[in-house]
């Protein structure tokens, strides 16, 4: 049996918040593993198309290379339409069962979480670990197991895409080998 942490998001792209905030939930949980999960369409963000889900991957390859407890989990990617963690995480637990799951968030998903669709199906299965920012409280919820983590980071994907839109090198957060391969077109 693995403890094992799940993130999720569009990696649109990866960056060193990213990878902060998976070590932070790693060590505070014990966690054997952290899978970052990313999503083909976000329903939260049907308005932004991502970049193709190849290139997302691959960026997340480069990133992760030097890390023995992450990998890229692609079940979300290899779905047809939106992706919805509590479908995903159900689809998980059933091929790694006995696995303990952790499902990490930062504070602003946490308080989008009512607006997901059944996110008490993935409380049945996981607890979640919460990432909260510049002091902002992280408030639980009745028959939600919450483990809050403090550290911040500030990478922001969208300042980035910025940056890069407006030609800028040596971005700062950005992997230099994700760089690379975004300059290369993927």
């Amino acid at each position: 049996m693995a403890r094992v942490g799940i993130f999720g998001g569009s990696f649109d792209p990866v960056h060193e918040g990213h990878i902060h905030l998976a070590e932070l939930a790693r060590q505070a949980m014990k966690l054997d593993e952290v899978w970052f999960l990313p999503c083909r369409i976000s329903p939260h963000k049907m308005n932004l198309p991502p970049s193709a889900p190849e290139e997302r991957v691959r960026w997340l390859e480069l990133a992760l290379g030097g890390l023995p407890w992450a990998r890229v989990e692609t079940i979300e990617l290899e779905a047809e339409g939106g992706s919805f963690s509590y479908q995903t995480l159900e689809k998980l637990a059933e091929r790694g069962a006995g696995n303990e799951w952790f499902w990490i968030l930062g504070g602003d998903q946490w308080e989008a979480l009512p607006r997901w669709r059944h996110p008490e199906r993935i409380s049945a299965l996981a607890e979640f670990v919460v990432l909260g920012r510049g002091g902002a409280a992280v408030t639980g919820r009745e028959g939600y197991r919450l483990n809050v983590i403090e550290g911040g980071h500030p990478a922001s994907s969208t300042e980035i895409r910025r940056a890069l839109a407006a030609g800028d090198v040596g971005i700062q957060y950005l992997d230099p080998a994700v760089e690379r391969a975004m300059a290369e077109g993927g």
